[in-house]
């Protein structure tokens, strides 16, 4: 009997490191990619002064983790271009303006 296949610690290509893990720091808050092992997923969570936002989640937690990469390079047009990937590959996101308000000054 085959087992079902999972995304967080099954998959054949790794779907997330201990380097992505890490929390970043950012002008408008702390940014971090984390395993939801119950929903078999991985997430970008924002932490602020009011608590946490869920941003966007993604099997495979590099997904995420590029996404946290171009809020924190201030790079709108990739970070958009990131959040449609997310989506069409199966992932969930909050509004896009609710995600990009954690973008830091553009370069």
């Amino acid at each position: 009997m085959n087992k079902p296949l999972r995304h967080v610690g099954g998959s054949i290509l790794p779907s997330s490191s201990s380097r992505i893990l890490q929390p970043v720091d950012t002008p408008k808050g702390t940014l971090q990619v984390r395993v939801i092992p119950e929903l078999d997923t991985h997430a970008l969570v924002a932490r602020h002064g009011n608590g946490e936002s869920l941003l966007a989640t993604h099997p495979n937690g590099f997904s995420c983790h590029v996404l946290l990469t171009e809020l924190q390079r201030g790079n709108r047009a990739k970070a958009e271009k990131q959040i449609a990937y997310i989506l069409d590959c199966g992932g969930t996101a909050r509004n896009v303006d609710s995600i990009l308000h954690y973008l830091s000054e553009e370069a």
